[in-house]
């Protein structure tokens, strides 16, 4: 019973995602349940694989069908705003 609400969390939360505004060209990559990474997505494979998943179909990439409940991440490559903390350290304490 933990197992299925737990799944059900997951795909709520990845729906979420994909209607947050992931873009195609941002997809690099899939996690899958069983631990697998399908990575270095093309445009293509990345815009069919976001379709896929909104309208809830098998996804088939690289002659491979995979289920949306199995996708458990989508890796994307878009770089966060950091802020960096600290100070740069003195070059003279090398010395």
């Amino acid at each position: 019973m933990k197992g299925l609400i737990t799944l059900i969390f997951c795909l709520l939360a990845l729906s979420f995602e994909v209607s947050a505004g992931i873009k195609a060209r941002d997809l690099s990559g899939i996690k899958l349940q069983s631990g697998e990474i399908i990575g270095n997505l093309s445009l293509q494979e990345s815009t069919k694989v976001l379709k896929s998943l909104d309208q809830e179909r098998n996804i088939e990439i690289r002659s491979r069908v995979i289920y949306p409940e199995e996708v458990t991440q989508l890796i994307v490559s878009k770089l966060t705003n950091a802020r960096l903390t600290g100070k740069k350290p003195n070059p003279q304490d090398y010395n």
